[in-house]
């Protein structure tokens, strides 16, 4: 993770805009980025139950956007 936001920044914002059970993770030597071919600090990627990407998007994705993705993952 190469962003300017701790994990436990994204956990209280994600509780506080009602999402549910994620997980969240920490790749230091950034091997989850090159493999998602991740490019921006804002990109966003679900992985659904089956270990498909399901959604990506190389810029901030908005809550809408995020909650249906997730939605449809499940």
């Amino acid at each position: 993770m190469f962003s300017q936001f701790s994990l436990e920044d994204w956990e209280k914002y994600w509780r506080e805009v009602g999402g549910g059970d994620v997980i969240y993770a920490h790749d230091p030597r950034r091997e989850a980025i090159r493999t998602l071919n991740v490019r921006t600090a804002g990109a966003t990627v679900i992985i659904d139950k089956q270990g498909r990407i399901a959604f990506k998007d190389q810029f901030a994705t908005t809550y809408e956007e995020l909650k249906e993705a997730v939605e449809k993952a499940q």
